[in-house]
C-alpha cells in the first residue's frame, strides 16, 4: 500500500505477516518513508485488534470528517500515524512517525522521521481507498 503525500514523498506499507485468517493476532509490517532519493524503512508490530481500531476510525472519518485515526506500534516509539481534522470543511493532517532504537556501545540512541503532512477530504478517500484495499483481511476478521 502507498500512500503518495506530494511528488517527493510517499509512505509504503506492507503487511508482512500475521496470525491466521479470521482471527485477530499482532501484524507485521514493513513500513517505509521516501523522501527524494532517501528511503527509510523499517519492520514494526501493532496489535491486530488496534490495527482493525484504527481501519474503523478511518472510514468514520472519512464520511464524517470527524474524529481521528491512530496507529501505533506495539513498541513505543517505532511507529505513528495520525489522521486529525484541523477544520469543519475536511482539511485534516496526517502526522507520521517512524524510528528505530540504536546501541551504540552501552548507550541507546533514537533514529527518527518526524513528518506532518496536510490532507483534504478528496486525498482522504483516496488514502482509505488504498488502505482499504489493501488491509482488507485485518478489517473483516
Amino acid at each position: 500500500m502507498q500512500i503518495k503525500l506530494n511528488d517527493s514523498e510517499e509512505i509504503q506499507i506492507q503487511l508482512l505477516s500475521r496470525g491466521a485468517s479470521n482471527y485477530i493476532y499482532d501484524c507485521n509490517l514493513l513500513v517505509s518513508f521516501r523522501t527524494g532519493e532517501k528511503t527509510y524503512s523499517q519492520e514494526v508490530w501493532v496489535d491486530g485488534t488496534e490495527f482493525k481500531c484504527f481501519l474503523n476510525e478511518l472510514e468514520v472519518l472519512n464520511h464524517k470528517l470527524s474524529g481521528k485515526a491512530e496507529l501505533a506500534s506495539e513498541t513505543p516509539g517505532e511507529l505513528l500515524i495520525k489522521f486529525t481534522p484541523v477544520d469543519s470543511l475536511g482539511h485534516m493532517a496526517l502526522h507520521f512517525e517512524l524510528g528505530k532504537q540504536i546501541w551504540i556501545g552501552p548507550e541507546v540512541f533514537w533514529s527518527k522521521i518526524i513528518q506532518a503532512f496536510p490532507i483534504d477530504a478528496e486525498s482522504l478517500g483516496r488514502i482509505c481507498k488504498e488502505i482499504f484495499k489493501s488491509f482488507s483481511e485485518v478489517k473483516n476478521a
